[in-house]
């Protein structure tokens, strides 16, 4: 992760040849206090919500183009204990509220956690965020055998090529911390 200045100043050495891979646009974390283990569903809409808003001003992307030419790589695996407490269901709730039903079903859901578990304090899912929009193919998500009435209509990866320009990254922790990245394509003016 670089400054736009820093990367033309190592692109212009030419014994660097390494080019740009994705830029990120936007950040945003928060935390309500609101448990100890469990996601505040209302505060995860509402940040989401925010954070959308101000991508919209800052860089023109509306939530319909982030649906549309986007990947959503989620915290949670699309599977959830119970309806009372479940981290997944209050995600997807979150989701519906921000983007609403129409634009949800466009919006393609990755997950990485079947691959690699539930590491603690590592970024699997942005890295992986960057490769598919360099590479413009995107990983399943592996063991999903059936869909869940309880989470709805969903855009589950199945793998394979997918043309897209930006990766919007959720991840979530402990006090209803929640953190927000939106990638986009190398080729983003």
């Amino acid at each position: 992760l670089e400054t736009e200045q820093s990367s033309f100043e190592r692109q212009s050495d030419s014994f660097c040849n390494f080019g740009v891979k994705a830029r990120l646009l936007a950040t945003q974390y928060s935390n309500s206090a609101y448990h100890g283990a469990a996601l505040d569903r209302k505060h995860i809409a509402s940040e989401l919500k925010r954070f959308l808003t101000d991508v919209e001003l800052i860089h023109g992307i509306s939530k319909a183009e982030i649906a549309t030419h986007g990947v959503y790589f989620s915290h949670e695996t699309s599977t959830h204990a119970s309806d009372a407490s479940s981290c997944a269901g209050n995600e997807i709730a979150a989701l519906r509220c921000a983007f609403g039903d129409e634009l949800l079903r466009k919006l393609l859901i990755v997950n990485t956690k079947g691959f690699t578990g539930h590491p603690m304090g590592v970024s699997f899912e942005d890295v992986t965020a960057v490769e598919v929009l360099l590479r413009q193919s995107v990983p399943p998500v592996v063991n999903y055998c059936e869909k869940d009435d309880y989470l709805g209509d969903l855009n589950i990866s199945k793998g394979g090529a997918y043309a897209c320009r930006y990766a919007l990254r959720f991840a979530a922790g402990f006090g209803s911390q929640v953190a927000f990245a939106l990638y986009a394509t190398a080729q983003y003016e």
